[in-house]
């Protein structure tokens, strides 16, 4: 706890960062930033980083702060309104090369009778100068002649306090004028001669509790209390959001475990697709090779995809997610290649075959929609065995009036789903797939059809 309270020790302070966060709304760029906010930070001091690096500003806001002194804004010609208000300032100085300064609050500051004519007459070479707010300053409530004395000292200020200045008013000062000098020296005399006898207070002892006297120091303790408060909270925030994901580091790790298990188990590879990513196979495009298209996101680095070719299967490890596909005939793995899409960022890898020409499995007159998700035991799926009545059996029935032969709607399954033609005769199944595989993707079916003594029964209960 101590180790914080010096950590926090005098506030915080102005930096680039800081400056860079609160000038979001010009895109964090500094160099141009016209207008910037900095209330409520509990800054204690006027960094130069801020006069050298925000030259532009034309509006700045300091207000509830614990800053002590006006500085570092030299570089800052074109400020036209300053906001120090609730700080800890007993002095106007630091403005002399602000020209162009129309707007000037000091509401609730320290500014007593001891350095107020030394503060005004900091603001006389201020020709633009036209509105100054000093309400709340010790100055301002303990003297009854505050207000035309700087009335006559200002003649250029138009509103002092939120109040415009009326001619009559300026008349009275300038009346007063001689009187309100000699009453301002001394009671600047008596203020220095009780601020002297004064005992330094000390930080350590100092109660910030609502009893405490409203100074400089305490505002400084209190404003240090927050900020320490407020870095906590921070910090306690910070401690509960979740952590950030290392996915390189998690690719890399995935990639090592993945691939020392293919190899202890290389002759029980599994097909898998753990990410459940689209993919299909194509061997129209470029004849005696095999495509494999993966749909992976578009902005995908592709340090994140690893590829290894196997003569009779690939693995594709993506975001510590396996895809294993085995592949229908042998390729030549030490002559495939990968690459990305440049239009959907797809990954295609092209694996020449063993056997050029071989048969096609994966060509277009073959070829439908690929299945995300492969069969464990291999290419083969067998289809749940559903019982149908074919279109012509239904006919008949209907005009044998035989109520026996009734059309079942069995629920789809894979296989009926992913047929071309599900209503082909046995003649017509025969000759366009006489092996009675339909190859859809990496998914081949195996479909069966109704056989002659099936059809014969069916022929006869129909004429009964």
């Amino acid at each position: 706890m101590e180790e914080k309270k010096k950590k926090k020790k005098g506030g915080n302070r102005i930096t680039r960062e800081l400056i860079r966060k609160r000038a979001e709304h010009n895109e964090s760029i500094i160099s141009t930033l016209e207008e910037l906010s900095l209330h409520q930070e509990e800054i204690s001091k006027i960094d130069p980083i801020l006069g050298s690096s925000c030259r532009k500003i034309k509006i700045l806001y300091l207000q509830n702060n614990i800053i002590s002194k006006i500085e570092n804004l030299h570089h800052m010609k074109d400020l036209e309104y300053l906001n120090v208000a609730l700080n800890n300032i007993r002095k106007i100085e630091g403005l002399g090369s602000c020209e162009f300064l129309n707007k000037l609050d000091l509401t609730c500051n320290f500014i007593d009778v001891d350095e107020l004519e030394t503060s005004i007459a900091h603001l006389k070479d201020r020709e633009h100068l036209r509105e100054l707010y000093m309400i709340g300053n010790p100055a301002q409530n303990e003297w009854d002649g505050f207000q035309n004395y700087i009335i006559h000292q200002l003649p250029q200020l138009q509103r002092l306090d939120g109040h415009e200045i009326s001619l009559t008013m300026r008349i009275m000062a300038k009346k007063q004028a001689g009187f309100l000098c000699l009453q301002l020296r001394e009671l600047a005399e008596k203020k220095r001669i009780e601020n002297a006898a004064k005992t330094p207070l000390d930080p350590s002892t100092i109660d910030t509790d609502a009893s405490a006297p409203y100074t400089p120091e305490v505002r400084t303790a209190m404003y240090e209390e927050m900020a320490e408060q407020k870095d906590e909270e921070i910090q306690r925030k910070i401690a509960m959001q979740p952590r950030e994901r290392d996915y390189a580091d998690e690719q890399k790790k995935a990639i090592s475990d993945i691939r020392s298990k293919e190899e202890k188990d290389a002759q029980k590879i599994m097909q898998c697709n753990q990410g459940n990513w689209t993919f299909h196979f194509d061997e129209d495009k470029k004849p005696g090779y095999i495509i494999l298209e993966v749909h992976v996101q578009r902005h995908l680095d592709s340090s994140l995809i690893d590829l290894d070719v196997h003569p009779n299967y690939l693995s594709i490890i993506i975001k510590s997610k396996t895809l294993r596909l085995k592949l229908p005939y042998e390729v030549k793995a030490s002559e495939s290649f990968a690459q990305r899409s440049k239009a959907s960022g797809f990954l295609v890898v092209n694996m020449p075959k063993v056997d050029p020409d071989g048969p096609a499995i994966f060509s277009k007159a073959n070829r439908q929609l690929t299945s995300p998700h492969p069969t464990k035991s291999g290419l083969d799926l067998v289809p749940r065995t559903t019982t149908t009545t074919t279109t012509t059996q239904v006919k008949q029935a209907k005009e044998n009036n035989n109520p026996r032969v009734i059309r079942k709607k069995a629920k789809p399954s894979l296989a009926s789903v992913l047929l071309t033609d599900a209503n082909l005769s046995d003649e017509e199944d025969q000759q366009s797939n006489p092996t009675g595989i339909t190859q859809c993707g990496m998914t081949a079916i195996r479909t069966t059809a109704l056989n002659k003594s099936q059809s014969a029964t069916l022929a006869a209960a129909a004429d009964q």
